[in-house]
Protein backbone atom coordinates (compact mmCIF):
# COMPACT_ATOMS: atom_id res chain seq x y z
CA UNK A 1 0.00 0.00 0.00
CA UNK A 2 1.12 3.58 -0.90
CA UNK A 3 0.09 6.53 2.31
CA UNK A 4 1.60 9.65 1.48
CA UNK A 5 5.54 9.19 0.81
CA UNK A 6 5.58 5.38 2.61
CA UNK A 7 4.68 2.43 1.48
CA UNK A 8 3.77 -0.79 3.00
CA UNK A 9 3.40 -3.95 2.43
CA UNK A 10 1.36 -5.94 4.95
CA UNK A 11 2.21 -10.06 3.84
CA UNK A 12 6.05 -9.50 2.96
CA UNK A 13 5.58 -7.21 6.54
CA UNK A 14 8.10 -4.54 5.62
CA UNK A 15 7.83 -0.60 5.09
CA UNK A 16 9.75 2.19 4.00
CA UNK A 17 9.17 5.70 3.00
CA UNK A 18 10.47 7.72 0.03
CA UNK A 19 12.07 11.29 0.44
CA UNK A 20 9.84 14.70 -0.22
CA UNK A 21 9.19 15.07 -3.71
CA UNK A 22 9.21 11.65 -5.10
CA UNK A 23 6.47 9.95 -6.25
CA UNK A 24 5.35 6.10 -6.12
CA UNK A 25 3.87 3.55 -8.19
CA UNK A 26 3.18 -0.05 -7.27
CA UNK A 27 3.76 -2.35 -9.70
CA UNK A 28 2.99 -6.34 -9.69
CA UNK A 29 6.54 -7.62 -8.76
CA UNK A 30 8.35 -3.82 -7.81
CA UNK A 31 7.52 -0.28 -6.77
CA UNK A 32 9.27 2.63 -8.58
CA UNK A 33 10.53 6.13 -6.97
CA UNK A 34 10.71 8.62 -9.33
CA UNK A 35 12.16 12.17 -8.44
CA UNK A 36 14.81 15.05 -9.77
CA UNK A 37 16.93 13.43 -7.43
CA UNK A 38 16.87 10.11 -9.16
CA UNK A 39 15.10 7.07 -9.32
CA UNK A 40 14.84 3.99 -7.93
CA UNK A 41 12.87 0.42 -8.01
CA UNK A 42 12.03 -2.04 -4.54
CA UNK A 43 11.90 -5.52 -5.11
CA UNK A 44 13.12 -9.22 -4.06
CA UNK A 45 14.80 -11.89 -6.25
CA UNK A 46 16.38 -15.30 -5.16
CA UNK A 47 18.22 -15.32 -1.96
CA UNK A 48 21.11 -17.98 -0.96
CA UNK A 49 21.90 -16.27 2.49
CA UNK A 50 25.07 -14.51 1.02
CA UNK A 51 24.09 -10.70 0.56
CA UNK A 52 27.24 -10.37 -1.46
CA UNK A 53 25.81 -12.93 -3.89
CA UNK A 54 22.89 -11.52 -4.20
CA UNK A 55 23.79 -8.09 -5.00
CA UNK A 56 25.83 -9.46 -7.92
CA UNK A 57 22.95 -11.54 -9.20
CA UNK A 58 20.97 -8.07 -9.39
CA UNK A 59 23.46 -6.06 -11.28
CA UNK A 60 23.94 -9.27 -13.64
CA UNK A 61 20.53 -8.97 -14.60
CA UNK A 62 20.94 -5.07 -15.21
CA UNK A 63 23.30 -6.33 -18.20
CA UNK A 64 20.96 -8.81 -19.25
CA UNK A 65 23.50 -11.55 -18.15
CA UNK A 66 26.17 -10.49 -20.68
CA UNK A 67 29.49 -9.72 -19.19
CA UNK A 68 30.68 -9.65 -15.73
CA UNK A 69 29.68 -7.58 -13.01
CA UNK A 70 31.95 -4.84 -12.33
CA UNK A 71 34.69 -4.81 -9.72
CA UNK A 72 33.77 -3.42 -6.72
CA UNK A 73 33.89 -3.57 -2.44
CA UNK A 74 30.38 -4.25 -0.47
CA UNK A 75 29.46 -2.45 2.55
CA UNK A 76 27.84 -4.19 5.14
CA UNK A 77 25.60 -2.37 7.83
CA UNK A 78 22.39 -2.86 9.70
CA UNK A 79 19.43 -0.82 9.05
CA UNK A 80 16.68 -0.68 11.57
CA UNK A 81 17.65 -4.28 13.18
CA UNK A 82 17.80 -5.64 9.62
CA UNK A 83 21.53 -7.29 8.51
CA UNK A 84 22.36 -5.17 4.98
CA UNK A 85 24.78 -4.73 2.30
CA UNK A 86 25.22 -2.04 -0.51
CA UNK A 87 27.10 -1.60 -3.82
CA UNK A 88 27.69 1.33 -6.12
CA UNK A 89 29.41 0.75 -9.53
CA UNK A 90 29.36 3.77 -12.39
CA UNK A 91 27.42 2.47 -15.55
CA UNK A 92 26.63 4.23 -18.91
CA UNK A 93 22.97 5.45 -20.09
CA UNK A 94 22.79 6.46 -23.82
CA UNK A 95 23.25 9.98 -22.87
CA UNK A 96 25.46 10.00 -19.56
CA UNK A 97 27.06 8.41 -17.13
CA UNK A 98 25.04 7.13 -13.92
CA UNK A 99 25.86 5.89 -10.24
CA UNK A 100 23.95 2.79 -10.27
CA UNK A 101 23.35 0.87 -6.13
CA UNK A 102 21.94 -1.80 -4.96
CA UNK A 103 21.03 -1.93 -1.56
CA UNK A 104 19.90 -4.88 -0.31
CA UNK A 105 18.47 -5.85 3.11
CA UNK A 106 18.70 -9.89 4.76
CA UNK A 107 15.04 -10.16 6.07
CA UNK A 108 16.03 -13.70 7.65
CA UNK A 109 13.88 -17.03 6.55
CA UNK A 110 15.39 -17.19 3.07
CA UNK A 111 14.02 -13.47 2.55
CA UNK A 112 16.31 -10.53 1.36
CA UNK A 113 14.88 -7.38 -0.79
CA UNK A 114 16.59 -5.29 -2.22
CA UNK A 115 16.47 -0.97 -3.95
CA UNK A 116 17.79 -0.41 -7.27
CA UNK A 117 18.81 3.37 -7.21
CA UNK A 118 20.22 5.51 -10.13
CA UNK A 119 21.51 8.60 -9.80
CA UNK A 120 23.91 10.99 -11.35
CA UNK A 121 27.32 10.25 -11.35
CA UNK A 122 29.57 10.65 -8.40
CA UNK A 123 26.05 11.24 -6.14
CA UNK A 124 25.89 7.38 -4.74
CA UNK A 125 22.99 6.83 -2.43
CA UNK A 126 23.15 10.69 -3.15
CA UNK A 127 18.87 11.78 -2.03
CA UNK A 128 17.67 8.64 -1.66
CA UNK A 129 20.14 8.00 2.08
CA UNK A 130 16.86 8.25 4.52
CA UNK A 131 14.67 5.96 2.28
CA UNK A 132 17.75 2.95 2.47
CA UNK A 133 17.71 3.99 6.15
CA UNK A 134 13.58 4.15 6.51
CA UNK A 135 13.24 0.09 5.56
CA UNK A 136 11.55 -1.86 8.82
CA UNK A 137 10.34 -4.87 9.57
CA UNK A 138 6.22 -4.47 10.34
CA UNK A 139 5.20 -5.99 13.75
CA UNK A 140 2.11 -8.92 13.21
CA UNK A 141 0.47 -6.15 14.97
CA UNK A 142 1.25 -3.11 12.71
CA UNK A 143 0.40 -5.66 9.27
CA UNK A 144 -2.80 -6.43 10.52
CA UNK A 145 -3.62 -2.83 10.98
CA UNK A 146 -3.21 -2.27 7.35
CA UNK A 147 -6.75 -1.43 5.73
CA UNK A 148 -6.77 -2.01 1.76
CA UNK A 149 -8.59 0.61 -0.24
CA UNK A 150 -11.17 -0.58 -2.20
CA UNK A 151 -13.03 1.35 -5.42
CA UNK A 152 -16.89 1.82 -4.89
CA UNK A 153 -19.29 2.66 -7.49
CA UNK A 154 -22.43 4.41 -6.00
CA UNK A 155 -25.58 6.54 -8.28
CA UNK A 156 -25.38 10.13 -7.33
CA UNK A 157 -27.98 11.44 -5.00
CA UNK A 158 -30.31 14.81 -5.23
CA UNK A 159 -27.93 17.71 -3.55
CA UNK A 160 -24.54 15.54 -4.40
CA UNK A 161 -21.93 17.53 -6.05
CA UNK A 162 -18.35 16.63 -6.90
CA UNK A 163 -17.01 18.25 -3.90
CA UNK A 164 -19.07 16.70 -1.72
CA UNK A 165 -18.53 13.11 -2.85
CA UNK A 166 -14.57 13.90 -3.06
CA UNK A 167 -14.74 14.47 0.77
CA UNK A 168 -15.58 10.99 0.75
CA UNK A 169 -12.61 9.39 -0.82
CA UNK A 170 -10.34 7.29 1.71
CA UNK A 171 -7.77 9.66 1.37
CA UNK A 172 -5.79 12.65 3.83
CA UNK A 173 -4.26 14.59 0.46
CA UNK A 174 -5.83 15.41 -2.92
CA UNK A 175 -9.19 14.16 -2.47
CA UNK A 176 -10.78 16.29 -5.24
CA UNK A 177 -7.71 15.73 -7.84
CA UNK A 178 -8.32 11.70 -7.62
CA UNK A 179 -11.93 11.67 -7.52
CA UNK A 180 -12.27 13.87 -10.33
CA UNK A 181 -9.41 11.49 -12.13
CA UNK A 182 -10.99 8.12 -11.35
CA UNK A 183 -14.12 9.76 -13.17
CA UNK A 184 -12.98 12.14 -15.74
CA UNK A 185 -14.69 14.86 -14.41
CA UNK A 186 -13.88 18.29 -14.46
CA UNK A 187 -14.41 20.58 -10.95
CA UNK A 188 -17.19 22.34 -12.15
CA UNK A 189 -19.01 19.12 -13.55
CA UNK A 190 -22.66 19.07 -12.87
CA UNK A 191 -23.61 15.51 -11.40
CA UNK A 192 -27.75 14.17 -12.03
CA UNK A 193 -29.27 11.98 -9.63
CA UNK A 194 -28.90 8.21 -10.82
CA UNK A 195 -25.39 9.01 -12.18
CA UNK A 196 -22.81 6.32 -11.19
CA UNK A 197 -19.27 7.60 -10.03
CA UNK A 198 -16.67 5.69 -8.42
CA UNK A 199 -14.87 6.74 -5.05
CA UNK A 200 -12.35 5.03 -3.54
CA UNK A 201 -13.13 3.72 0.23
CA UNK A 202 -11.79 1.48 3.07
Amino acid sequence: MIDGNRFRHPDLRLSFTVPSGFGMENGSDAVSITGSGGQAQFSGAPYAGNLDTYINSVFAKLGDGKGGVPAGEVNRTTINGLPAAYRTVRASTQSSQVDATVFAYDFGGGKAYHFLLLTQAGQGIGSFSAMVQSVQRLSAQEAAAIKPRRVDVLAVKAGDTVQSLAKRMAYSDYQLDRFLTINALAENSALRPGQRVKIVTW
